[in-house]
């Protein structure tokens, strides 16, 4: 997608060829780093996002590699969930609150380990908070991570929502991070700039 002139179109670096062997262990057999850490539930619900994206990658026509591109996200993407605070601190840095420190705490552990996937990368980083430089496989796992059906979330609008995708990502999208950015605003927290950010590149190309 393109963005107007404060968010251009972010141009990926080429992907590897092959998928790396943590991504291709995660996205063929769940199986996941031996540095992970991670509770039964959260288990669960990576295991219920990793199937929306799969679904979602096949009604996309996506190829087999892809698949498990997106499958891998999704099970990746809370593989730190259960680390103390300030242990995450050493790989997310600092300027983050603690509920969101897993992802791009993950995201650099796994850029550590020889993972090169930037988009791949970038989607576990900010599955939580939405960035704008997210591509369609981060927007798809922000969603996912959001819409999975064992989400303890009081709204009957989320079976609707999931419904209309994969075809619909873009007004579903604009909707979720909506209803996110008003839940932090009711409970007076604050919101993240890369949040802020994300929400005015989709306003931008809305406008379009």
């Amino acid at each position: 997608m393109s963005g107007g002139s404060e968010f251009p179109e972010l141009v990926w670096p080429q992907r590897p060829e092959t998928n790396h062997p943590l991504v291709e262990a995660a996205g063929t057999e769940g199986r996941l780093p031996d540095w992970a850490y991670l509770d039964a539930p959260r288990r669960a619900h990576s295991k219920r996002v990793a199937g929306l994206m799969d679904r979602w990658g096949a009604a996309l026509g996506l190829d087999d590699k892809d698949r498990v591109r997106w499958r891998a996200a999704a099970e990746l993407h809370d593989a730190m969930k259960s680390y103390d605070p300030g242990e995450l601190r050493i790989w997310a840095g600092p300027g983050l609150p603690d509920p969101v420190l897993h992802g791009p705490a993950c995201a650099d552990r796994l850029r550590s380990a020889g993972v090169d996937d930037e988009e791949l990368l970038l989607a576990i980083a900010f599955h939580s908070t939405g960035h704008p430089d997210l591509g369609e496989l981060g927007e798809f796992l922000y969603l996912a991570d959001y819409l999975e059906p064992g989400r303890k979330i009081r709204s009957s609008r989320l079976p609707a929502l999931r419904a209309r995708l994969p075809g619909e990502r873009e007004a579903v999208l604009t909707e979720v991070l909506a209803m996110r950015i008003g839940h932090l605003l009711d409970k007076r927290r604050p919101v993240l700039q890369a949040t802020m950010d994300f929400w005015n590149r989709l306003m931008g190309e809305s406008s379009q």
